[in-house]
């Protein structure tokens, strides 16, 4: 591996002024208070001239550039080697435990950048040096820093790469891991391909779907299929960037790529609608919970690595891939902990739905936060996490 520091060239900067000082925004239809139909032009005409004139990247790059970073060259299961970026901070303490948390979409590494200090050196934090971890943060393929696949790939191929950072590059021999969004995808096919190294895992989101005509699995309870049927309602609903993303995600790509205001209208609405915002105002909720600072660095890490399409790809690649479904029979044996964060649009999971694919452990529903939970409650989520590996330190 090799030490990397983020550094944009002016030349991008004053590029991605120059854009979002020719911007033509569209007309909004009555009734988008609420988000409705989408990201609102309020919110737009707030976000856009404070990305221009007042956020800093170059603090903002400082802040990034604060803990160790690195990129590691491995070699995928097919002989595709990939060039992995992950900030690598080692925990304070005798015997700090190795973990890795991996990020989902639309976010980036960014989104843990807050946890980081804390889980790696709990002292500072009025916490014990007996709970430190090495904590690895990678950027996913496609997404950040990270090398952009020729060919897409799916979550349990981005695990091999994921178990070959912890063990062959890092030299780990065992370690934990935590993830949501499509990290957990990645993180849940690391425990089933690795057991032997995996210790114990710790999700905010539950990925796989076990094979329920399999003679393993019980038959579904009430409370399961009515929300089966509530989650099948949510997706009716929400589900036009999915569908977009996964079939054909060149199509959206050239706009969203050209355009910064595109890029920061398409990902906005899904931070409102999946963060825990406060959804009835065109802005206040969105600002409240994601303030500007924040958004824009995530924003520019995809804008200046042009990574939005290899990022969105990750919608086809991981369905042909076919990495969700479990196979008859199989669940992942890892010992695993879950945290759901209550997102205002999502029910909230039975937790005998979570024991068909999952050796869950531990199951809580947190009274606060959102999809993004290390972002949007770092104390909560470092809490929680801490709290969940220790047993396994004491075991």
């Amino acid at each position: 591996m090799t030490p990397f520091r983020i550094e944009i060239p002016e030349a991008d900067w004053r590029d991605l002024r120059h854009r979002l000082s020719h911007v033509r925004l569209p007309v909004e239809n009555e009734g988008n208070a609420a988000w409705e139909y989408g990201t609102t032009l309020a919110f737009m005409q707030r976000l856009l001239p404070y990305w221009r004139d007042k956020y800093d990247w170059r603090a903002a790059e400082a802040g990034l550039n604060r803990f160790p970073q690195f990129l590691a060259d491995i070699k995928g299961p097919d002989g595709t080697v990939h060039d992995i970026h992950f900030i690598y901070e080692k925990g304070s303490g005798a015997r700090p435990r190795p973990l890795v948390l991996t990020h989902g979409w639309p976010s980036t590494f960014r989104e843990f950048l807050d946890v980081v200090e804390p889980l790696a050196h709990p002292e500072r934090f009025g916490g014990d040096a007996a709970d430190a971890f090495d904590v690895i943060v990678p950027s996913l393929p496609g997404f950040g820093f990270s090398s952009k696949p020729a060919r897409p790939i799916g979550p349990a191929y981005m695990a091999e790469l994921w178990h070959s950072l912890m063990s062959d590059v890092l030299g780990y021999a065992t370690y934990f891991a935590q993830a949501g969004d499509w990290g957990s995808f990645v993180t849940s096919r690391l425990a089933l391909q690795h057991p032997e190294a995996v210790e114990a895992i710790h999700l905010t989101m539950l990925p796989l779907r076990p094979d329920l005509k399999h003679a393993s699995q019980p038959p579904v309870s009430d409370e399961e299929a009515a929300w089966i049927k509530r989650m099948n309602a949510w997706w009716k609903v929400e589900e036009g960037y999915r569908a977009i993303q996964s079939t054909r995600p060149m199509a959206l790509a050239f706009g969203l790529a050209d355009s910064p205001a595109g890029l920061a209208g398409w990902l906005a609405d899904k931070y409102n609608r999946l963060g825990d915002t406060q959804k009835g105002h065109p802005y206040e909720g969105m600002e409240a919970r994601f303030p500007h600072d924040l958004f824009c660095t995530q924003l520019s890490i995809y804008w200046f690595t042009n990574t939005i399409n290899s990022a969105n790809t990750l919608y086809k690649a991981g369905p042909a891939e076919g990495s969700a479904r479990l196979k008859p029979g199989e669940r992942v044996s890892v010992p695993t902990g879950y945290a759901e964060y209550p997102i205002d649009t999502l029910p909230v999971t039975p937790e005998s739905w979570a024991k068909r694919a999952y050796n869950i452990v531990d199951f809580q529903v947190m009274d606060r936060g959102g999809h993004f939970a290390a972002m949007e409650e770092p104390e909560l989520f470092t809490t929680n996490v801490q709290g969940y590996f220790r047993r396994f330190r004491q075991a």
